[in-house]
């Protein structure tokens, strides 16, 4: 998985420049995977590389960027020495590695071509999926508890179909995919909160490499331009959510338009402040290590307790569990963490601080395993599924498109995939026994 040749050149090269060993083994191994991210990209569904490249960011380089820079200049300290935080993450990331590259499996190899003699999936039906899964996204807000989630579940199959009308013919159908980024693009400035809308543009990116195979070239380009728009969001959230939060303006388009002209500068997109904020931003490791010294001050671990609250919360309904958890209830993480949010901040603890609370170092190192196996056990499940049709391939993005956030709460985690495999199960049983698939020419 992760060419020694390159990891070893990269160590190599920032040692000899900084000295420090984690931050040279931590750039290393981000580097070793986002070139074989962009290498395979052509040829593989490269799923399980980015999910390894947010992780890596996120508990190996941005953390020993903020060791190396040092708490003066860091929004947050870590409260761990770097000896003590990378004895837990290290052997957690491996082993989440391990779980995800456990079972053999040819998800990621989906043969296309063959829709045109066995599977034909009809343009039209893909196209009205798409129009009634924009439209359930716009009622999910309106609707009730259990009601809303399953109108969310269904509007996530606009990526579904408007993704398969690309692959079908990408030059005709491009305006598909482009309805659907432009509109969870349009949600997410109005609101502020742009973690989805970046997600789904990954999703394209790595589905887009897939079908069209650009140039490396072409993938370089792409990745700065989208390195610049994430930093360019970045430096606008803050403002824009304090007048529009506040009041003092409205959530519009020509808010967010006004709010980014006055930001669309280089020296404020790439400024010392923004790019701090980025890293903070992309630095799980402040909430882990705080968690880490918390316990540890504490001894309040806590087993599998947790687990089976967050068990509960998804899989029974709230008439038999009138008091399980809530999706974005901070009672946990302000009882574990260290820290303490208000209900209008949401903040998760990520799958080593779960770990850490339920069994301390070896909690982390479990989780770490589980959640990867996590990840290749539904590789199997739309490995079989995709006998069907190989377009539900594409099911692996709204059923696992929280797990892939390192700052994901496990609890939400859990009760998207338990979930979102019984639903999108059933659609998978109903086409099978009920849909037969015309073959379009």
């Amino acid at each position: 998985m992760i060419s020694i040749k390159y990891f070893s050149f990269t160590f190599i090269l920032s040692y000899i420049f900084t000295l420090e060993f984690y931050f040279s083994f931590s750039l290393s191994v981000f580097v070793s995977i986002l070139i074989r991210f962009l290498t395979i990209s052509n040829n593989n569904f490269a799923f399980r590389e980015f999910t390894l490249l947010l992780y890596a960011l996120n508990y190996l380089l941005s953390p020993s960027i903020s060791f190396l820079l040092g708490e003066r200049i860091t929004a947050y300290n870590l409260k761990l020495s770097p000896e003590a935080y990378f004895n837990l993450s290290i052997p957690g990331f491996i082993l989440f590695y391990l779980g995800l590259f456990s079972m053999k499996t040819n998800l990621f190899n989906p043969n296309f071509s063959s829709i045109n003699i066995s599977t034909i999936i009809n343009e039209e039906l893909l196209k009205k999926v798409t129009f009634l899964a924009l439209f359930s996204s716009m009622l999910t807000s309106f609707l009730p508890g259990e009601l809303s989630f399953v109108f969310y579940l269904i509007s996530l199959l606009q990526y579904v179909s408007a993704f398969s009308l690309f692959a079908i013919n990408p030059k005709k159908n491009i305006v598909w995919p482009s309805i659907t980024l432009l509109f969870v693009f349009y949600k997410s400035f109005l609101a502020g909160m742009y973690h989805d809308a970046l997600i789904w543009a990954a999703f394209f990116w790595i589905f887009f490499m897939f079908i069209i195979k650009p140039t490396l070239k072409i993938k370089l380009v792409i990745l700065f331009v989208s390195v610049f728009f994430i930093l360019f969001i970045q430096s606008i959230k803050q403002s824009y959510r304090q007048d529009v939060w506040s009041g003092e303006k409205t959530a519009s388009i020509s808010t967010v338009s006004e709010v980014g002209y006055s930001k669309a500068n280089t020296n404020i997109v790439l400024g010392e402040e923004n790019l701090i904020g980025s890293l903070t931003r992309t630095n799980q490791a402040w909430i882990f290590s705080s968690t880490v010294d918390n316990m540890d001050r504490n001894k309040n671990f806590q087993g599998l307790t947790i687990v089976y609250k967050y068990l509960e919360a998804s899989l029974l309904p709230r008439f038999l569990a009138p008091n399980k958890i809530r999706s974005g209830d901070n009672e946990i993480f302000n009882s574990f963490s260290g820290h303490s949010i208000s209900s209008g901040t949401a903040m998760g603890l990520g799958i080593f601080a779960d770990g850490y609370i339920a069994y301390g170092a070896i909690g982390v190192y479990i989780f770490g395993f589980a959640l990867g196996l996590i990840f290749a056990l539904t590789f199997k499940l739309i490995e079989r599924w995709t006998k069907i049709s190989p377009f539900y391939v594409l099911l692996i993005f709204p059923l696992l498109n929280y797990a892939v956030r390192p700052d994901c709460e496990l609890q939400t985690t859990i009760n998207h995939l338990a979930k979102g495999i019984l639903f999108y199960g059933m659609i998978v049983w109903y086409t099978k026994n009920k849909f037969r698939w015309r073959v379009v020419n």
